[in-house]
């Protein structure tokens, strides 16, 4: 039995088109590790322009790409006009992982099946970078702030950052479907977001949670919050201190924290519309640094619409704000449809890490960057078979199965 059989992809796949989804799920798999997963998005890139000088698969746009476009044009005229221009190799390479939405795209219009497949790389991803975090937590004992788990990752932010989405994601999944291995894959995941001791994405976690509670079922909004301060009030000591600290100004990276805003705002005054350049606040930032800021030279100002604006100006952040303004307008669009829980994770997601983002950049780490637009070029394309929308998608030369062109159950 061939690959493609035991993908349940079509037998007649045009292999460079064949290789280029090969490609896309290993990066998936390994979305945790920068460097097999950008390898994996690299080869893609390469298969992809094969399949379509062969006419194999055809470009298609979607309105994502205008905000894209406006963020990676405001990053590269940035980089250009700034005082020091140490980034620009950084601006050309972000073009590349922008272009991973509609390439990601591309692949779920084409091959529907792969939208499943994509679901089931990412939970084995998450439960993967998830149990090696568990393992460092009750094996090797790094249980306190000064050696948290960070799994395969580098570091703790890097990995909530990728464990947050993840959870969201398998949470309403197995809300929706009801499979057991989707219930076990989102505990796993979720209870190692709790233990990276990471309160960004605590609270980014639980902003997601009451906003589709709003939406979902708002008679229940009368008993999240008391659940929510029970369930603070029953954990472990560790847990609840580092939750408690977070309304504590005095602590010291809350203290941090504040002092970045302030000192972000006073650079934007002076650089309102370019911004200093990418990279170059690290640099500034002694220059506008409060007297009793923790931090001589954060690597960011720990906020990504503070840090955008600050670094690539008023356009880079408009580019920002309309990416995310746009994505919930599909999703809003799909909430009706058969894709109702791709358009319920897309608005948890986007609340999570927006919310999140207001305490770290985590727009600007890449592992969570790609993984922010795997998710919603997975959410759109299903948004859109669910809607029945097959102008705007890209067309083999070599039709696939008929019952492939069919959408498919979110979890099949």
């Amino acid at each position: 039995m061939s690959l493609a059989s035991r993908l349940s992809l079509p037998e007649d796949l045009p292999r460079p088109l064949f290789a280029a989804v090969l490609c896309y799920l290993v990066h998936i798999l390994f979305q945790a590790k920068p460097a097999m997963s950008e390898l994996g998005v690299a080869w893609m890139f390469i298969f992809l322009l094969s399949s379509m000088s062969r006419g194999q698969i055809r470009p298609s746009f979607h309105i994502l790409c205008y905000p894209l476009a406006v963020y990676g044009i405001a990053s590269t005229v940035s980089s250009l006009v700034a005082p020091r221009a140490i980034h620009g190799a950084g601006e050309i390479a972000i073009w590349g992982k922008m272009l991973l939405f509609p390439a990601a795209l591309m692949i779920f219009r084409t091959v529907p099946r792969v939208r499943t497949l994509a679901i089931y790389c990412h939970a084995i991803g998450a439960t993967s970078i998830a149990l090696m975090g568990l393992f460092q937590y009750f094996v090797e004992h790094q249980r306190d702030l000064e050696h948290r788990i960070t799994g395969p990752s580098t570091h703790v932010m890097t990995y909530s950052g990728l464990l947050l989405p993840l959870s969201l994601f398998l949470i309403i999944l197995a809300i929706h479907e009801k499979k057991p291995w989707m219930i076990a894959s989102s505990s796993v995941v979720t209870l190692a977001l709790l233990l990276t001791f990471t309160r960004s994405a605590w609270l980014g976690w639980l902003a997601a949670v009451f906003v589709l509670i709003a939406a979902t079922r708002p008679r229940w909004m009368t008993f999240a919050v008391p659940v929510l301060v029970a369930g603070i009030a029953l954990l472990p000591l560790s847990l609840f201190s580092r939750a408690v600290s977070s309304f504590d100004t005095r602590q010291s990276s809350n203290l941090d924290r504040i002092r970045m805003v302030q000192a972000g705002i006073e650079i934007i005054r002076d650089y309102p519309l370019f911004g200093v350049g990418p990279a170059n606040v690290k640099e500034i930032y002694p220059l506008y640094r409060k007297s009793d800021a923790p931090r001589f030279r954060p690597p960011h100002l720990h906020n990504n619409i503070i840090q955008i604006w600050a670094e690539r100006g008023i356009l880079g952040l408009a580019g920002y704000v309309l990416l995310l303004a746009l994505f919930l307008r599909e999703c809003t669009r799909g909430w009706r449809g058969a894709a109702r829980p791709l358009a319920e994770i897309g608005i948890a997601v986007t609340v999570a890490m927006t919310y999140a983002g207001l305490f770290e950049f985590n727009f600007g780490d890449t592992e969570p960057f790609l993984l922010l637009l795997d998710l919603f070029a997975l959410v759109v394309a299903s948004i859109e078979a669910s809607a029945g929308e097959p102008a705007s998608a890209a067309r083999p030369s070599r039709p696939v199965r008929a019952n492939e062109a069919a959408p498919e159950a979110v979890g099949a």
